[in-house]
């Protein structure tokens, strides 16, 4: 186990607990240290450094926070249930509170759930899972209801997730919103501040090349949106890597620019330099890209099932909503936001006013909500569910 050096404070302490940190991880920690100060002690607990699925670097940056890698230099899906479990029970041990952000259907973490809730500590889940996300069966939907008795607060994405919870039988337990956010801050500065040309901005997609981000869909959209656009069409950049790499470059036609996967403040300049950012998945929990992306006030032509959108885009206001599998609809929005520079600045300014909603600062809301229901930070996590119901 390694932990950054430090006194243990007296103080109540909150831990944040997540498979292994990225860097919005640590940008969450760190808004609810600061936010925290003086009050608690903010425990960051990490299972591991890396996993089988995300390429993230090791998490930098934890200054407030009392960071611990239960496995450091490990692989978060190389290690046994028993002693995730076994770490996990240690390192928790002097905490009051425990926001819980690993999937609370895993066995290790079933089990981890009841036993802190039986020694007293105030579990909270943390999860953006919404209904839509694939079918449901309800035998297995009700047995989860079932896994969630431990927990006595969550912290969720936005609106979708909230209904999804109150469905499986949450009741009148608080649900705060929040938790899918980044540091704002940090992607402005990665982005480096350039000037870019109207005419020199680009389609933008970031992410994983599999099945479920629908980009097969999204080229034969792209080669749909040249034919209506003409000499005048845009490049799109797809960003990233995956076990589709292959077919997607196969299938790619003129305009397609393919980065391979690029780190952080790489992403952060791509996304600066964006028309528009594209994710049409057929299923998004959330979509984190989408924060990043309005950061800089790009907007986002997104599908029905990306989770962010409930928040972050208003569809003909900001961006576009569109149906996953509609070649016409993905190109006609790609169209109207690449043809008068005067009306794209209309839906940059209002993706701009919309960015705080992912910013960290609202997992920090929602964390000093449920630690102090009388603070300002309770009265913020309720206008947040006041802002993305009224649009």
């Amino acid at each position: 186990m390694d932990e950054t050096p430090g006194q243990h404070s007296k103080l109540p302490q909150v831990a944040i607990l997540f498979a292994q940190f990225a860097a919005y991880h640590v940008d969450r920690v760190e808004a609810v240290a600061r936010r925290l100060k003086g009050r608690a002690e903010v425990l960051a607990v990490e299972y591991a450094t890396t996993s089988a699925v995300y390429a993230w670097e090791p998490a930098e940056g934890i200054e407030h926070a009392r960071h611990v890698t239960l496995f450091p230099g490990q692989s978060y899906h190389d290690l046994g249930k028993m002693e995730r479990y076994r770490a996990a029970k240690k390192a928790l041990a002097g905490a009051d509170m425990v926001c819980v952000g690993v999937p609370y259907s895993r066995p290790d973490i079933i089990a981890l759930s009841w036993r802190l809730a039986a020694a007293g500590k105030r579990m909270v889940l943390m999860t953006e899972s919404k209904f839509d996300d694939f079918p449901r069966r309800l035998a297995r939907e009700q047995a989860k209801a079932k896994l969630l008795s431990p927990y006595k607060a969550a912290i969720v994405g936005g609106l979708r997730q909230r209904d999804y919870l109150q469905f499986l039988g949450f009741g009148d337990k608080p649900i705060v919103p929040g938790y899918d956010t980044v540091g704002l801050d940090r992607i402005r500065a990665q982005g480096g501040g350039e000037t870019v040309r109207w005419e020199d901005r680009d389609f933008l997609f970031v992410g994983r090349f599999v099945a479920k981000k629908n980009l097969n869909v999204l080229l034969a959209a792209y080669a749909r949106y040249r034919e209506l656009a003409g000499a005048a069409a845009r490049r799109l950049v797809l960003a990233g890597d995956g076990e589709l790499a292959d077919d997607l470059k196969a299938q790619a036609g003129e305009g397609v620019e393919f980065t391979g996967f690029l780190k952080a403040e790489a992403v952060s300049q791509q996304l600066a330099r964006a028309l528009a950012l594209c994710l049409v998945s057929t299923e998004e929990q959330w979509g984190l890209v989408v924060n990043e992306a309005a950061a800089f006030g790009v907007p986002s032509i997104v599908s029905q099932a990306v989770g962010s959108r409930d928040a972050l885009v208003r569809n003909g206001v900001n961006g576009y909503v569109v149906e996953p599998q509609s070649i016409e609809s993905i190109a006609r929005a790609m169209l109207a936001l690449s043809q008068s520079e005067q009306a794209w600045q209309r839906y940059s300014d209002a993706t701009a006013e919309r960015a705080h909603l992912g910013d960290t600062e609202r997992f920090a809301d929602a964390v000093e909500a449920l630690f102090d229901p009388t603070s300002e930070g309770a009265s913020r996590a309720l206008k947040f569910w006041q802002e993305i119901s009224e649009g």
